[in-house]
């Protein structure tokens, strides 16, 4: 099995292979705000629709996937041998497959309320909204089957060392949409989109088949629910799965509290726009991160190495820190013009923009908490402890649902995204108040001056891009996002190097 003794370098091709995919997505995203605005039935039908199987999925079943299929897989690795392991996947795989056909089955059955309830009963949409999202859903729930085969080859591949294949998924499937976008929506329209997600999803699990196939796993349906390694998953999964329900919960909650603003136009397609411009910016780092120090700390609490764990999620937290606060102040200066570039243009036109733009920035503040909540509810799966992310997780559901609903009504879509970040702020001081108790994170004082210097240079960075922003505002919606972001990105690492900050080094294994 490959060792991940310089995760940073692994995370840096990681990074690179993610930016583009990334980037495809964003491509895919301005493609839906041009075709068909913010405030259309169609725009708000497909979006709608368009979220909720992958919603369904974080909330039903990505536990088994993130949380307790790798350490156990990986202990299978490390005590019982691959083909031992490889049985245990097969039925993982089995198992999931049933209970995702299922819920899929009925989640069409259901479909109209299902939308009209998550959306918000009785607040007025354009025409057609409901009866078309009904049917787009309908098409698009099997995404739930698709995905969940998807991440479970996944979890397979990076328990095993490889990165870089999951890390292409998402290039494969918004490459076939993008070019359903670029040669058929004329032709088919939203429901040949419909169709389009479907394949993209599924080529997600067919590029890693390959893989698979080549590292001898061969897969046999079967279902034995008194397996003890599928016992094991279950034990874990069952606690644990709340933990990872902060996303997909808090997304919707803030669309359902956003939905009856501006007349029942804009509000919902602001949210998701901005959250999903929020995902793919900090996501490319965290998901990098997190995916390769996870597995690491899966081997190193089966191997009871508990200093080891501990420089492992010490250091990382740190790295976060470095690269994420000034990704928060980047995102919140140059949130309009980015907008404006991205969806900008067509039937997305300049209050669209305005209203997003107003979202992403509240939604901003949320990176840190973001990326903390990923990794610090991975250490504490690698350690089989569930109990500590589902404590998280309510803090931060309960306060992202009682702000959005409170603040909407006097900060329209700023309030629903500001509540987002401060649950998702509180349920990483949650999760890392914890582990310091457990004794895993420490807090020695050059790790804490450390942090102040980052906080210090990344106020001086906003100081700077806001300035430099002010000076850009005439000129070409290009120059007021890269001009800025590059100023400030000089600012920020120069002023790093002045004061040492050696985590500016981690992708070349120079960090400790």
């Amino acid at each position: 099995m490959k060792q991940d003794s310089r995760p940073g370098r692994i995370v840096a091709v990681m990074m690179a292979i993610t930016i583009i995919g990334k980037a495809m997505g964003l491509l895919r995203d301005r493609m839906q705000a041009i075709q068909f605005g913010a405030d259309t039935a169609e725009s708000i039908a497909f979006g709608h629709a368009s979220v909720l199987p992958r919603s369904f999925l974080d909330i039903m079943f990505a536990a088994a996937f993130s949380a307790s299929f790798i350490p156990v897989f990986s202990m299978y690795l490390e005590t019982k041998g691959k083909r031992a392991a490889f049985d245990l996947a097969a039925l993982f795989i089995s198992v999931t497959t049933v209970l995702t056909v299922g819920v899929t089955v009925v989640a069409i059955l259901f479909a109209q309320p299902i939308f009209v309830i998550s959306l918000g009963a009785g607040t007025e949409f354009p025409y057609g909204t409901v009866q078309l999202g009904t049917t787009l859903l309908r098409l698009m729930l099997p995404l739930m089957v698709l995905s969940g085969l998807a991440f479970s080859f996944t979890g397979i591949l990076q328990a095993l060392g490889e990165f870089r294949i999951p890390a292409a998924m998402s290039i494969v499937s918004n490459g076939v949409i993008l070019v359903y976008y670029f040669f058929f929506i004329d032709r088919f329209g939203v429901y040949g989109l419909a169709v389009a997600f479907l394949i993209g999803w599924g080529m997600q699990g067919a590029i890693q088949l390959p893989f698979l196939i080549r590292n001898k796993f061969r897969f046999r349906f079967r279902i034995d629910f008194k397996d003890p390694g599928l016992r094991k998953i279950g034990k874990l999964a069952l606690p644990v799965m709340a933990g990872t329900w902060v996303l997909p919960v808090n997304l919707l909650v803030n669309a359902r509290a956003a939905a009856g603003l501006y007349g029942g136009e804009f509000g919902v397609n602001a949210i998701y726009f901005a959250n999903s411009l929020f995902m793919i910016t900090s996501g490319v780092f965290i998901l990098s991160v997190s995916n390769v120090i996870f597995p690491k700390l899966a081997r190193e609490a089966i191997a009871k190495d508990m200093k080891g764990f501990s420089i492992t999620v010490n250091e990382t937290v740190l790295v976060l820190l470095f690269f994420l606060l000034p990704l928060t102040f980047g995102l919140m200066g140059i949130s309009a013009p980015l907008i404006a570039l991205i969806h900008g243009g067509g039937q997305f036109g300049e209050t669209a923009v305005h209203i997003t733009g107003i979202a992403l920035f509240y939604f901003a503040p949320g990176v840190v908490g973001y990326g903390l909540m990923i990794l610090l509810s991975r250490a504490c799966f690698a350690l089989m402890d569930g109990r500590t992310p589902v404590i998280a997780a309510v803090v931060a559901i309960v306060t992202n649902a009682v702000l959005s609903f409170a603040l909407a009504p006097h900060m329209e879509v700023a309030g629903p995204a500001l509540a987002n970040a401060i649950g998702q702020t509180l349920g990483a001081v949650v999760l890392a108040v914890a582990l310091t108790r457990k004794g895993v994170m420490q807090w020695p004082g050059r790790a804490v001056l450390s942090i102040v210097k980052m906080v210090a240079i990344a106020a001086i960075m906003f100081a700077t891009v806001y300035v430099t922003h002010a000076y850009t505002a005439e000129m070409h919606t290009i120059l007021q996002v890269v001009v800025p972001t590059a100023v400030g990105g000089v600012v920020y690492l120069g002023l790093a190097m002045v004061l040492r900050l050696k985590q500016m080094w981690w992708f070349f294994g120079r960090a400790r």
